[in-house]
């Protein structure tokens, strides 16, 4: 409850700040309203009764003062910056009644009023118990010393009267801010699990709870980001599918637990190989597509490779027969617009005629540009 803007996790701190400068722009532009409008209706009083020219006067600049207020919170950017403004409202008010009061000589019950409406009016800016402090103590501050200056000046009975309606609304104040300033945390705090949940349930849906590769859903809505992002860079998009021969044997010669143990740790290794400008995604079975924006992806499977030997699953498996894995491939130049069918579908046919020659090959389909190629790596 001390401050409004310290959080203890750094996260949550990211997450609330631009929540919190909007609700502190929200109070001190509520604030300024309220300072234009009580002002307007003094001033239009005081001219109504004909009293002073400086009440007036005093009234039109601090509605002045309120308008230049609201129109600068909408153009600062700064918490702190949006906290001084409202701070700035309530001394330069409470110092223009301190000066009225001086050149009448007089403390009146209105300006007393005026006073305390200042200081009830702090909670509307949704700062913490420090940063309300400072500003009641400035006011309390600029009364005594103002007060305390001219000996005689003011009604000493009418002044500690004064004093101790500021130190009972002050009281109140301190309250309204802590608990404000708890239950506005207790808020930002439930808003921003919430959206990490959200944001954990829709990672959970995007992603395979097998291996933690990306699914289709998440590959038909990344691919045009990714493409575009590989154009931007002048970057080649490349597009494999792949998957570990007669799979099927090695699930039903070692059953599922090992087989799904090959699975994860390829997945694992890809992953980690592919790191930012690549995704992994398992479109069913042992079968997977890559997206990769970089140089030749032949190279990258070949260091998968090299670490899948290492793999526990994988070197049991090879004690007794021999695994290998097929690949198809299909890429983009940074010139080409092409969609994500044709991508998919030529490096599909490169990875099935590879099934059917069972050796690497090289195929340019009829009318088309694009060179879709072949590889096989012995696991």
């Amino acid at each position: 409850m001390w401050s409004a803007t310290d959080f203890r996790e750094e996260e949550l701190g990211r997450y609330a700040e631009p929540l919190v400068r909007e609700d502190t722009r929200q109070g001190v532009q509520t604030l300024a309203s309220l300072s234009l409008l009580v002002n307007l209706l003094a001033w239009f009083l005081v001219f109504r009764s004909g009293a002073g020219a400086l009440d007036s006067y005093s009234h039109l600049a601090l509605a002045a003062l309120s308008i230049h207020i609201f129109v600068s919170a909408l153009f600062i950017h700064e918490i702190r910056a949006l906290q001084v403004l409202g701070v700035v409202l309530i001394v330069v008010s409470a110092l223009a009644i301190v000066f009225v009061a001086h050149t009448s000589g007089d403390l009146s019950i209105g300006m007393m009023a005026a006073i305390i409406m200042l200081v009830i009016s702090t909670p509307l800016i949704p700062w913490g118990l420090r940063e309300a402090t400072i500003v009641i103590g400035l006011l309390i501050a600029l009364l005594t010393s103002s007060v305390m200056s001219v000996p005689g000046r003011f009604n000493l009975e009418a002044f500690w009267l004064l004093e101790l309606l500021v130190l009972g609304s002050t009281a109140v104040v301190g309250l309204l801010v802590a608990r404000n300033t708890v239950v506005r945390k207790q808020d930002i705090r439930a808003r921003f699990d919430l959206d990490v949940a959200r944001k954990e349930m829709k990672l959970l849906s995007l992603k395979d709870h097998l291996t933690g590769a990306w699914n289709r859903r998440y590959f038909e809505t990344e691919f045009p980001r990714m493409a575009e992002e590989c154009r931007g860079q002048r970057k080649t998009l490349h597009v494999a599918i792949l998957d570990i021969d007669d799979f099927k044997g090695i699930n039903d010669q070692y059953g599922h637990q090992l087989a799904d143990q090959v699975l994860s740790g390829l997945s694992e290794i890809f992953i980690r190989q592919l790191g930012d400008i690549g995704r992994l995604v398992r479109l069913g079975g042992d079968e997977f597509l890559i997206l990769y924006c970089g140089d030749d992806l032949r190279e990258l499977i070949k260091d998968v490779v090299a670490e899948l030997h290492k793999q526990p699953g994988v070197r049991k498996i090879t004690t007794d027969r021999e695994i290998s894995m097929s690949a198809g491939f299909s890429s983009a130049g940074p010139n080409d617009v092409v969609g994500i069918e044709k991508l998919y579908s030529q490096a599909d046919r490169a990875l099935y005629a590879m099934k059917r020659e069972r050796a690497p090959v090289k195929l340019v389909a009829s009318g088309e540009d694009l060179l879709s190629r072949t590889g096989s790596w012995k696991l």
